[in-house]
């Protein structure tokens, strides 16, 4: 990933940020700003809240993966370890699938 500072393209530099990832949390806080924003200027999101089902992964195929389940809000507050990590906005489950998220998920983080 190769990223410039915003004073290093405007100067036309080519000199590179170190690689940064974002974690579930910050994706999930910065989805709550989004809701906030547009609950504000009275244009809700019609399919999107802080009590929509979400599921957090991080390093999956590793040894150390993680997978846990919570709503969007409560998301907020998890701490999944290193990189790298994906934020799923789960719809309506197969009662099957929710078996498997369940026998995968290691519960709730905090």
């Amino acid at each position: 990933m190769k990223e410039q500072s915003l004073e290093n393209l405007m100067r036309g530099r080519k000199v590179f940020e170190p690689p940064r990832f974002m974690t579930v949390s910050q994706a999930a806080a910065q989805l709550l700003e989004v809701i906030a924003a547009r609950s504000a200027t009275g244009t809700p999101l019609k399919c999107l809240s802080s009590g929509t089902p979400c599921i957090g992964l991080a390093r999956v195929g590793s040894i150390t993966q993680t997978i846990a389940h919570d709503v969007l809000a409560g998301i907020c507050r998890w701490e999944m370890g290193n990189p790298l990590h994906s934020l799923v906005i789960i719809g309506h489950l197969h009662p099957l699938e929710e078996k498997i998220l369940a026998l995968s998920s290691n519960a709730h983080l905090v």
